[in-house]
């Protein structure tokens, strides 16, 4: 029996499956022989609760539930040809961090051995196993990752996306209340209607990008010693994408999501998370870059992507010409913005440059759900705390 496994097997909750795959849900064969020695019941089902089961659930943002062998439409069953495609393409779970590039923190989620055992049942019958074992109903929850935040502010009003459109992106700005600065480390949202919102970005009102969401992943905090400063009386812009499942389409849905700040205390610096964007080259170049003025230590990437591409690497070269990696992405795709945190800081000298090295993938208009994606502008940022 042949195994699949990948190096590249980090990852976090398989978010999105039918996004990918285009919505189409492949029958199981009625007397299809069954060779894994993997059941649902015993192997495949904690490992789908566990690794799948925040986004992928009834009620959930995903476009169908996992969490039964074969009960209705949130069954993984019918999915089992699906989920197998989209592992060995590396497209699912979505997590696009190379193994082979510098640690990033966060993403935890299959090892080589819980994607060797969803492959094998997949392509093996799909099998249900010990029918003594009872599984347990199962519908999304929301609730906050980091814990309760020390401070919620509500979207001010209720958003509704009408029935006759599946997608939408949306603007907020809501006020703070704070009386005085507050330094954060982190910030949540508790979406309202999450089987519609997307992806979101949180930022100061004219300041700095304080949170890049997206479902499933868990609230990484900033290094020790570094936070974002928000001003008394700050507003935040709340970005939301929306997009409708197939289920909800031709429905109106409403949203009311809700941030949620994790305050700190102040870095003995005193200095706060700032930003510089490496924008994308207007020619199809494979390479660009932008200088660091100052001097200063590297804490997280934030990517944006036009598209679809092989890889992405990003590594910063010094003016004594060492070249640092940052971060390495396989795969990656444009609807998965996220801030990626470095797991070791790394400091920079003044004048380093910031080199961004992209590898096109010649099909992409042929891939799975790629017309089906959002499309951002060319950009990579770089968050560091300046030194001087």
């Amino acid at each position: 029996m042949r195994r699949f496994a990948k190096t590249r097997l980090a990852l976090p909750a398989c978010v999105g499956l039918a996004l990918a795959f285009g919505y189409s849900v492949v029958d199981t064969e009625a007397h299809k022989v069954v060779t894994s020695p993997y059941t649902y019941n015993d192997d495949i089902y904690p490992i789908l609760r566990d690794s799948c089961g925040r986004c992928h659930v009834e009620g959930g943002p995903a476009p169908m539930g996992l969490l039964a062998w074969n009960d209705g439409p949130n069954s993984a069953t019918p999915w089992a040809e699906s989920i197998r495609e989209l592992i060995v393409d590396e497209q699912m779970p979505p997590w696009y961090v190379d193994s082979l590039g510098p640690s990033i923190r966060g993403g935890s989620g299959l090892t080589a051995i819980q994607s060797d055992k969803l492959l094998v049942w997949a392509t093996g019958g799909a099998p249900q196993g010990d029918l003594k074992k009872s599984i347990a109903h199962t519908t999304y929850h929301a609730r906050w990752t980091g814990g309760e935040p020390d401070l919620k502010i509500p979207m001010e009003s209720t958003f509704t996306i009408a029935a006759e459109r599946n997608e939408e992106t949306r603007e907020f700005v809501l006020p703070t209340g704070l009386a005085e600065a507050r330094w954060v480390k982190g910030v949540d949202l508790l979406p309202g209607a999450p089987e519609i919102v997307r992806n979101a970005v949180v930022s100061i009102d004219g300041g700095a990008v304080l949170a890049v969401w997206v479902p499933g992943d868990t609230l990484v905090t900033a290094p020790a010693d570094t936070a974002f400063r928000v001003p008394a009386g700050a507003k935040l812009r709340l970005q939301i994408h929306y997009k409708k499942q197939w289920q909800n389409g031709g429905k109106a849905i409403a949203d009311r999501s809700v941030i949620g700040l994790y305050f700190a205390a102040a870095p003995a610096s005193a200095r706060a998370i700032q930003s510089v964007a490496v924008e994308g080259p207007k020619a199809p170049a494979t390479e660009f870059a932008s200088t660091l003025t100052t001097r200063g230590r590297v804490v997280a990437i934030r990517p944006s992507l036009d598209k679809v591409y092989g890889s992405v690497s990003v590594e910063a070269v010094t003016p004594a010409g060492a070249h640092v990696p940052l971060l390495r992405l396989r795969n990656p795709r444009p609807e998965w913005r996220r801030r990626y945190w470095l797991a070791s800081p790394v400091e920079l000298p003044a004048g380093s440059r910031i080199l961004v090295t992209r590898t096109p993938v010649p099909s992409y208009i042929n891939l799975a759900g790629a017309a089906l994606m959002p499309s951002y502008p060319l950009q990579v940022a770089i968050d560091f705390v300046p030194n001087s």
